[in-house]
């Protein structure tokens, strides 16, 4: 029996439902007419005997007999009411059921084809549902197409993402190549042109390092790991960081206290920004690291006094593979990958980044990390 309920779909289990339903209300209450006809019926009985055992009473006086009863007719026509309309309400039942079923079970065929649509690789469909239907329905309907919203941006994002990386290892082997297909052209290559194919090879191929380091970096990123944190010393640590940092730059004030953070992640942040700022300061430009406290939250600064990041870019540097200057060379500009990992690394650490003017005249990049305490 629980074999074919399950096989049944929603039509089948909402017609018989409701069928179910007429059934047991009809025979509960024609159980219960009944009943009371027949409790009717025996105290009429009992009086119309009664009345006969009184003195003077004829042996017509009663009603008649028990086959000739109103009381025993009306007990029939009652039952066959019942049974007609019992029936007619029954075959009712069954169709407003099935009804009810199709036009219910319609909206959720529609998200099974949806689903099929993009099952097959389809991510454009969507599911439509008119404004008159339930509220249940159309709030499972947006939830459904916000999933698809999400699930189309995620995969537009993630074909950018693997041309764009494609594109950017492609450059730096297209040039080691044709520095190796020039020098072997030659038959007796000089040293100098050995020298001057192992730099331009080597410079090329750190690039590839470069960019292999922050894919992977991404990666692990976005697999989810969490940031090992411990306790850090938020003074003393960002003199460290920045002392390592290669590309120099200055300390500037530095707020007192404890976080807890991961502090391989939030250096390899920090080091992503100096190294930003310093390509757009230049070699004798000005770059400073500076933190404070703002709202219980550790706010730590790069400043530069380069160009600077216009307004309707400010957003866009965070994306992975930006390059706010078209201008700028790959090999001056990077594989606009650092900021993209800044950003992970503090959204990891549930704080948020920001581009924004600095004081020395070009741009600031700031983030916050929340949970800073007093220090010891």
């Amino acid at each position: 029996m629980r074999a074919r309920w399950a096989r049944l779909g929603l039509r089948g289990r909402l017609t018989l439902s409701f069928g179910a339903i007429v059934i047991v209300a009809f025979g509960i209450v024609f159980v219960t007419v009944r009943a009371q006809m027949s409790h009717e019926a025996t105290v009429i009985h009992q009086e119309e005997a009664s009345e006969a055992r009184e003195p003077g009473a004829t042996p017509d006086g009663g009603h008649g007999s028990e086959e000739d009863s109103p009381i025993e007719d009306a007990q029939s026509d009652v039952q066959k009411t019942f049974i007609v309309v019992g029936a007619a309400a029954l075959v009712a039942a069954l169709l407003a059921g099935y009804l009810l079923a199709a036009r219910t079970a319609a909206p959720l065929r529609r998200f099974a084809g949806t689903a099929t649509e993009v099952e097959a690789g389809a991510l454009s469909p969507r599911v439509e549902i008119a404004a008159s239907a339930p509220a249940e329905l159309r709030t499972l309907a947006d939830s459904f197409n916000r999933m698809l919203d999400r699930l189309e941006d995620a995969f537009a994002r993630q074909r950018s993402f693997v041309s764009d990386a494609s594109h950017e290892l492609r450059s730096p082997l297209t040039t080691i190549r044709g520095q190796i297909e020039v020098l072997a052209r030659e038959e007796e290559p000089g040293a100098e042109d050995v020298r001057r194919v192992e730099a331009v090879t080597l410079a090329e191929l750190g690039r590839v390092e470069r960019l292999v380091e922050e894919l992977l970096a991404l990666a692990r990123l976005d697999e989810g790991v969490g940031p090992a944190r411990r306790e850090l010393d938020v003074a003393p640590y960002l003199r460290d960081v920045v002392r390592a940092a290669p590309g120099g730059a200055a300390v500037g004030a530095l707020a007192r206290g404890r976080i807890d953070a991961d502090p391989e992640m939030v250096a390899r942040a920090i080091r992503n920004l100096i190294e930003n700022a310093r390509r757009h300061a230049g070699p004798e430009g000005t770059v400073t690291v500076s933190s404070a406290t703002v709202g219980g939250s550790l706010r730590i600064a790069v400043d530069d006094d380069g160009p600077g990041i216009a307004p309707a870019e400010r957003e866009r540097v965070f994306d992975r593979f930006h390059r706010s200057d078209a201008a700028r060379d790959r090999a001056a500009g990077g594989a606009g990958l650092g900021l993209a990992i800044a950003r992970t690394i503090v959204e990891a650490h549930g704080g948020a980044i920001r581009a924004e003017d600095s004081p020395l005249g070009g741009a600031r990049v700031s983030f916050d990390l929340p949970g800073l305490r007093p220090a010891r």
